[in-house]
């Protein structure tokens, strides 16, 4: 009997609903807006007119580790501004390295003249003038070059599978001027990363991307916080 009359107020309940759906009105259609913009927001932008945004200072004053000072009078020292400006080949990738990439032990200040610190009050552009010799010289544009990738190089599709390494040219011929690309099963692009096909100069100088896939006119641009090298 228990059962018997619990189907039947299964039953009357259903019912109920089916009468009371009948009378609601069909959902109006819409286009669905999204809030976030999914433009890229540097896409009408060179690699050269984004780098010279990224100038920011602490609230000290003291250069923030994570913009681009260091960059731009870098490559003003080298004569490069037209590498990271030109419109003719837009499939390049551009590594963006920091201010910390310049200023430790082992970074790009060090490689190029032999010192590891930077007085207090020296700005970018007077470090480079600490660049005063051929051979100095001749360094930060090979280190600059090795950081300039020729071909396009984006988490998808181009890093298609997790964990292989991809090789790629930079703008140094050659096998000297080979890099290798992969990406970690939580998208983070890794430059360098054993068991890369590389000499133990370049793995053991390995770097992860903190920033990844700035869209450019010409390229896309990745930060890195320490310099990456073959041999």
């Amino acid at each position: 009997m228990k059962t018997f009359l619990k189907l039947k107020s299964v039953t009357i309940l259903c019912l109920s609903f089916m009468f009371i759906s009948c009378d609601l009105d069909l959902q109006e259609s819409f286009n669905f807006e999204p809030e976030v913009d999914l433009t890229d927001p540097h896409a009408n932008k060179t690699a050269w007119e984004f780098i010279q945004t990224r100038t920011a200072l602490n609230e000290d004053g003291s250069f923030n580790g994570e913009e681009l000072n260091y960059m731009i009078a870098a490559i003003k020292k080298a004569g490069f501004e037209d590498l990271y400006n030109q419109a003719v080949d837009t499939s390049r990738t551009y590594l963006l390295l920091n201010n910390n990439a310049f200023t430790g032990n082992g970074d790009v200040i060090n490689i190029v003249t032999g010192s590891a610190t930077v007085p207090d009050g020296e700005t970018p552009e007077q470090t480079m003038e600490r660049v005063d010799t051929p051979e100095k010289l001749e360094k930060l544009r090979t280190v600059l070059r090795y950081h300039i990738v020729d071909a396009y190089v984006a988490q998808v599709p181009t890093l298609a599978v997790a964990e292989v390494r991809y090789i790629f040219q930079t703008l140094i011929p050659g096998d000297d001027g080979l890099i290798a690309f992969n990406r970690n099963s939580r998208w983070s692009i890794q430059i360098n990363r054993a068991p890369a096909p590389l000499p133990t100069t370049a793995t053991s100088q390995n770097e992860n991307v903190r920033a990844h896939n700035y869209v450019f006119n010409n390229g896309i641009g990745h930060f890195i916080a320490d310099p990456v090298r073959n041999r």
